[in-house]
């Protein structure tokens, strides 16, 4: 596992445990095995597709594009180019959204916008056993992806899937929307390395990084029903501005900024009261 480490160094942030899961998700040992035997033994494909995927993740491919799969809320998801890479986050939206169903048994009608791989709409809808879901998408091939999530957790049948801009599509109210939009403002995102590696359409979130969010707060109390919560995912810096937002497009409704665990201001949380 350390000639791996050391061959993919320069290409990844965290090159140890990006080995420990690429040698896991190849040899099919649990990772605490590979870290009890670090050098197991592989057979001539595994060593193919070692290879192969090293020589991925040297031309800038990321780890989880390269094994087709990413763990997001202790889940297993389909993961191919058409879709963001989930990150851990995003895993606030599913908890606060799983919390709240569950103070309130009465609501149960859900709209995850902007689904990608489907991880935030197969999450919830799988910890709620009684929860409908609309998960809606611009990108067709997204969908397509959400869809094969869906049927992977046995949740095909509670989600419907919608291929629309933002809410255009959607007509009958929901008591929960969770939505992670394109946030990032269009100069910082350039600069990223996700610019060349992960769909832009997914992360532009234009000059300001509230494009998306601020069209998505002037139609949203046409979908969600009084005493309905919105979650939104911000960029760390629009915080103040998407809150100033939100205060004009939905008045008289509590909103909140929230931070997350390294303190940044992340989420948006509105009670919608119409």
């Amino acid at each position: 596992m350390n000639k791996i480490r050391i061959e993919i160094e320069n290409q990844s942030d965290s090159p140890y445990l990006d080995a420990l899961v690429l040698l896991s998700h190849i040899s099919g040992k649990y990772k605490s095995e590979i870290l009890a035997s670090p050098d197991p033994k592989l057979t001539s494909d595994q060593k193919s597709q070692l290879s192969s995927s090293i020589k991925k993740i040297k031309k800038g491919v990321p780890l989880p594009y390269v094994l087709g799969e990413w763990e997001f809320f202790g889940l297993l998801f389909k993961i191919t180019p058409e879709v963001m890479i989930p990150r851990p986050e995003s895993e606030w939206l599913v908890e606060r959204g799983i919390h709240w169903l569950g103070e309130n048994p009465d609501r149960r009608v859900c709209l995850d916008l902007g689904t990608g791989s489907g991880c935030l709409a197969v999450a919830v809808t799988k910890s709620i056993l009684d929860l409908k879901t609309i998960a809606v998408d611009k990108s067709y091939p997204a969908i397509l992806v959400a869809k094969e999530n869906a049927r992977g957790h046995q949740v095909q049948d509670r989600i419907q899937f919608i291929t629309s801009d933002l809410l255009n599509g959607v007509h009958p109210r929901v008591d929960l929307i969770i939505a992670n939009l394109p946030y990032i403002p269009s100069g910082k995102l350039r600069e990223l390395p996700v610019y060349k590696t992960e769909p832009c359409q997914a992360l532009d979130g234009g000059p300001d990084g509230l494009s998306y969010i601020r069209r998505f707060l002037l139609a949203a109390p046409a979908v969600v029903n009084p005493g309905g919560l919105i979650l939104l995912e911000l960029d760390e810096e629009a915080g103040k501005e998407a809150l100033t937002l939100a205060e004009g497009s939905l008045p008289g409704s509590d909103i909140h900024l929230k931070q997350d665990l390294s303190g940044q201001d992340r989420y948006l949380e509105l009670q919608f009261h119409g």
